[in-house]
């Protein structure tokens, strides 16, 4: 189980740097998202780098998936990475960070801005399952 854990943070962190990153820069240059790609701008209370925050987190996010991605529906990988993404969308990025730092939720019901992070949840999410496969398989 620790295992699955410590495949699931490093898929994330990869999935990450590879697709999530990249489908910031796309939507930034389509002017839908402002975040930069890629960013080494400090961030919250430590001023950790952007992108080693993303890692971070996503990682944590990986984890999560490791130890629930039985839960999901059945379909090929990509599918269920999708499913997921679309899942940290709703729980994550649209209630509970907002309620925490009182942000309006659903990002105050944008469509811009829930499509932008919808396309990067869900990338993000179906990279996660295909390289955590991968690695599971590989070790």
């Amino acid at each position: 189980m620790i295992g699955d854990v410590i495949r699931g943070f490093v898929a994330a962190g990869i999935a990450v740097i590879a697709v999530h990153q990249v489908i910031v820069l796309i939507v930034n240059k389509l002017g839908m998202w402002p975040a930069k790609p890629y960013s080494t701008a400090p961030i919250g209370p430590w001023g950790v780098p952007t992108i080693l925050n993303s890692i971070f987190w996503g990682g944590l996010w990986g984890a999560v998936y490791a130890l629930t991605h039985h839960l999901l529906p059945e379909g090929p990988l990509w599918f269920q990475g999708v499913v997921f993404g679309l899942l940290m969308l709703v729980f994550s990025n649209c209630l509970l960070v907002p309620l925490l730092k009182g942000q309006p939720l659903f990002f105050g019901f944008d469509p811009t801005k829930l499509l932008s992070v919808a396309l990067i949840l869900s990338g993000f999410g179906a990279a996660l399952a295909l390289l955590y496969d991968y690695l599971v398989n590989f070790t």
